[in-house]
């Protein structure tokens, strides 16, 4: 484990492999850079791969109080002290609003941008609205009976998802309550729209077509905000594109990124 402290005191946990070019990928809300250890170990044999776990997340510290714009200060902090001055990023969901924030406040920084299902939701976590559709149907199951029937309504391969999750860390339960209201309300009004009017940076918006959390109209209304995007809908994806349909979402990034920096061979 990797410890970063950031200007306001927060120990933040994060992992650097690989050399040259940097990627950053950022996690959505409630996982941590767990998700990313199968792109890690695709990126890292050409590129430095920088994964963090956000403030409020992972095995970073958890205030009870999060501002959503030290998102992006905590990422830009974390890249000065490891002397990093480009990177492309990559990000997963309410990640990308992060991303969207991050590329606004710094445009020398970043060098492309990947948004994997975006979404302009900003009154309440993708997370949560998914529970508040299916609320009368399932809030008096137990909570391993909730989740088998939501998992249903995230992947197009469930099989490859619950290999993919027996992988992934599970932090959340180290959060209080508090903390996890803090990461909650760290998304409210985050003013993501403004953000992405103002992204000059060359973007890749991948949108998987099953997942219900969020949709391909949702990302489409990502791209139209932004304007001059590349969008690609993945059919054999849900939640986790990057999972689902690794090889094709690898091939897609490298060359994308490799179109940004034709310098890396």
């Amino acid at each position: 484990m990797n410890l970063f402290t950031t200007s306001d005191g927060i120990a933040l946990n994060y992992k650097t492999s690989g050399e040259g070019k940097a990627i950053v990928m950022i996690h959505t809300a409630f996982d941590n850079f767990s998700v990313f250890q199968g792109l890690e170990a695709k990126f890292n044999h050409a590129y430095q791969v920088v994964l963090i776990d956000l403030r409020g997340h992972g095995y970073s510290d958890k205030p009870t109080k999060i501002n959503f714009k030290t998102y992006a200060k905590d990422i830009k902090e974390l890249l000065d002290y490891l002397y990093i001055s480009e990177c492309s990023i990559i990000a997963h969901e309410l990640g990308g609003s992060i991303a969207a924030l991050f590329t606004a406040q710094y445009p020398d920084v970043v060098t492309s941008l990947t948004m994997v299902n975006p979404t302009l939701l900003n009154d309440i976590t993708p997370e949560e609205r998914l529970y508040r559709k299916y609320a009368d149907k399932i809030r008096n199951w137990d909570g391993e009976a909730q989740q088998k029937f939501l998992d249903k309504q995230l992947y197009y391969s469930k099989r490859k998802a619950k290999k993919f999750l027996k992988q992934v860390k599970y932090t959340n339960s180290m959060s209080t309550k508090s903390e996890i209201e803090a990461v909650k309300e760290s998304f409210i009004d985050n003013n993501v729209m403004n953000y992405l009017k103002e992204l000059k940076a060359p973007t890749l918006i991948v949108v998987g077509q099953h997942g219900e959390r969020t949709t391909v109209f949702e990302a489409k209304e990502v791209a139209d905000y932004i304007g001059d995007t590349r969008f690609e809908v993945f059919e054999a994806s849900g939640l986790y594109p990057f999972v689902e349909e690794k090889d094709k979402f690898m091939n897609h990034v490298a060359e994308f990124i490799k179109q940004q920096v034709p310098s890396v061979a």
